[in-house]
């Protein structure tokens, strides 16, 4: 009975010690120091880029806008990219590349799709052209800023600051053609304007 009851318990150890090992084989390592958890960081962006130029091409092969960027990050999962330090540049279909009817647009930052479409400017954005046929540089400044490459339209719900020659416009809700330099002001509207 006394051998019986030594290899049951014998058994029950064995048993014992197979489930603690087993146990311990699947926890995370433990750090040496406090033996705390040891964690993988979590990724904040799926890449990081400084100095960036960034060209999108037509289907012709023509470029149809340039981004200069000081910083670009791509977060993970949205595609999403943001960029800091924004330079735009915008040559208007049938204009020379960087020619006298290009147009430039300045952010602090900004967000670009992934696929094309339209980039969103933010913090003191500047934008600044002549329009195709125009002799006279039209010049805006707002905090918020909408650029649609493919319609060639500026547009923001921000108030706006707007000069074309010897005129200057503030105002809210705006919507700008840069091709044709079509402007469109919608609220609180004022200004100066030159009748020559």
């Amino acid at each position: 009975m006394r051998i019986g009851a030594f290899v049951v318990l014998l058994v029950l150890l064995a048993i014992g010690a197979a489930a603690l090992w087993y146990w311990r084989s699947g926890q995370p390592a433990q750090q040496a120091s406090g033996g705390q958890t040891a964690q993988t960081p979590e990724v904040a962006y799926a890449y990081e880029a400084h100095d960036v130029v960034l060209r999108q091409m037509g289907p012709d092969g023509r470029q149809v806008f340039q981004v200069e960027a000081r910083e670009i990050t791509q977060l993970p999962d949205s595609g999403r990219v943001t960029a800091q330090g924004v330079t735009v540049y915008h040559d208007p279909p049938g204009t020379a590349v960087g020619g006298p009817n290009r147009w430039t647009l300045t952010a602090d930052r900004g967000e670009l799709p992934a696929e094309g479409g339209v980039i969103t400017l933010a913090g003191r954005v500047r934008a600044h052209g002549i329009p195709v046929g125009g002799k006279e540089e039209v010049t805006l400044a707002t905090e918020h800023l909408r650029y649609d490459p493919a319609l060639q339209e500026l547009s923001t719900d921000d108030e706006v600051a707007l000069t074309m020659g010897g005129s200057s416009m503030q105002g809210r809700v705006m919507r700008a053609n840069m091709r044709t330099s079509e402007v469109t002001l919608q609220s609180d509207v004022h200004g100066t304007f030159d009748s020559r």
